[in-house]
């Protein structure tokens, strides 16, 4: 059976945006009852013609709650499953939880996935800048599976 809507669970990681001169924090997702999160980031259009300094970049990054701290902290590579260039990213640093920098005018229109397998409950995406970027479009969901309880989503 090919029944993913019964095992998979949606949720609205961070609402359609247009990304500003501040941080972006999204919604946290709570990953109890479930084994499986993928983070999708949806990335839309570019105001830029033209190709933007290597200065001016957005940083999308994940990060857990560390409960015991009381706050969020980037997740390390080995918590990250995604396909970058380097060990975290060509702007990134071993704890940055940076999984995709936005840095051209070319990576619009694009779609940007991170997988968590870390073991803390809650999960969320940020997105911080460095300089001044062009102004893009943004939105992400994030996709839970493996439910403890089956199924997640009642048909209609």
């Amino acid at each position: 059976m090919r029944d993913g809507y019964s095992n998979f669970k949606f949720f609205q990681a961070l609402k359609p945006q247009v990304l500003g001169t501040a941080a972006v924090e999204g919604e946290s997702i709570d990953l109890r009852g479930f084994e499986t999160a993928v983070i999708v980031v949806n990335v839309g259009t570019c105001t830029s013609a033209g190709a933007m300094s290597t200065d001016n970049r957005y940083q999308l990054m994940l990060e857990h709650y560390n409960s015991d701290a009381g706050a969020w902290s980037e997740c390390y590579p080995s918590q990250m499953l995604h396909s970058v260039v380097g060990i975290a990213g060509a702007y990134s640093s071993l704890n940055s939880g940076i999984f995709h920098s936005i840095a051209s005018y070319t990576d619009q229109n694009k779609t940007y996935t991170v997988g968590y397998k870390g073991n803390r409950r809650s999960i969320r995406l940020r997105i911080s800048q460095a300089g001044a970027p062009s102004v893009f479009s943004v939105g992400a969901i994030a996709v839970l599976g493996l439910p403890a309880q089956w199924p997640v989503n009642t048909p209609v």
